[in-house]
């Protein structure tokens, strides 16, 4: 899996609320979710999918993290996904 290109898709309810100044961003964690250290990317707030090179980081326990938020009006929300967790395997 290291090094491959690949789609991550999610499905979401975005809450009733202007989204100008909103966002969405995703995170890996290495530890199962304990902690999430790398930051993958940013995106537009209704994006669902992203094309991700899996970096080298191998890991038994993989989990990633779709966040939401916008500026002064909509906290950070967390969504990460334990259920989910993957292998990263070294070359």
């Amino acid at each position: 899996m290291l090094g491959k290109k690949i789609m991550v898709e999610w499905k979401h309810k975005l809450p009733n609320i202007p989204l100008a100044g909103c966002e969405s961003e995703a995170w890996l964690s290495l530890d199962g979710g304990g902690t999430f250290p790398v930051w993958i990317t940013w995106l537009g707030a209704s994006s669902t999918s992203f094309l991700w090179t899996v970096p080298n980081t191998p890991t038994n326990a993989a989990v990633l993290d779709i966040r939401f938020g916008c500026d002064l009006h909509y906290p950070e929300s967390y969504a990460p996904q334990p259920a989910s967790a993957f292998v990263i395997a070294p070359r």
